[in-house]
């Protein structure tokens, strides 16, 4: 049986917070969530999950006509269908301000003269567990496989999520993503995306 405090320790170093669904687990779910801190009432979940664990913010990339590179090398488009990422996954937002500062003579502080924003930094953790609630795929390999799939896209991809729509992200780059191994637990297959706003720019030459 495991514990996804104990899962999240050992691929992360950080146990997450959950809130107490209405239901309990299954007696016979491989999967507790024992060691956790929880919360009695929190936002209303999407759906609930196998575990009848509530699933609060779900993300799901969407699917579309995507660029990807060729065994040749060249560019070609291939089709993909949406997939949710696994219910335990979660999403860290960061954004910086680009401020042109000037120091003051004979004065403290500087001066602010202009500023913009870059993009969203985004960092995506979680763990590929079987899940026969899973949307698309209840085995783990599976979730997994199709993950690196989105990864191999050479362009922006389309992702829907409240926690997203809440920062106007409709748009992420995949620029790096690491899938470590958690020894002697066959079937939990982490993956850490760190990934990168963006914004779909029409010219018009």
């Amino acid at each position: 049986m495991y514990k996804v405090s104990e899962l999240f320790d050992i691929a992360f170093g950080t146990r997450p917070i959950v809130y107490r669904p209405g239901e309990r687990p299954a007696e016979n779910s491989p999967i507790t969530y024992q060691g956790m801190t929880t919360i009695e009432s929190g936002p209303e979940a999407t759906r609930i999950s196998y575990m009848g664990t509530p699933i609060l913010f779900p993300v799901t990339f969407i699917g579309s006509s995507y660029q990807v590179y060729a065994p040749a090398g060249n560019i070609t488009r291939r089709a993909f269908g949406d997939f949710e990422l696994p219910a335990t996954t979660m999403v860290n937002f960061r954004r910086a301000k680009i401020v042109s500062k000037t120091k003051a003579l004979a004065a403290r502080g500087t001066v602010k003269e202009m500023y913009g924003f870059t993009d969203w930094s985004i960092d995506i953790r979680g763990i590929c567990l079987r899940d026969p609630s899973h949307p698309q795929a209840a085995d783990p390999y599976e979730q997994l496989r199709q993950l690196l799939e989105f990864e191999q896209i050479a362009e922006s991809i389309e992702v829907s999520g409240e926690l997203f729509a809440a920062r106007s992200i409709y748009r992420l780059v995949i620029e790096d993503m690491d899938t470590p191994q958690v020894k002697g637990k066959p079937e939990v297959l982490p993956f850490y995306l760190r990934c990168s706003s963006d914004e779909p720019l029409e010219l018009i030459l």
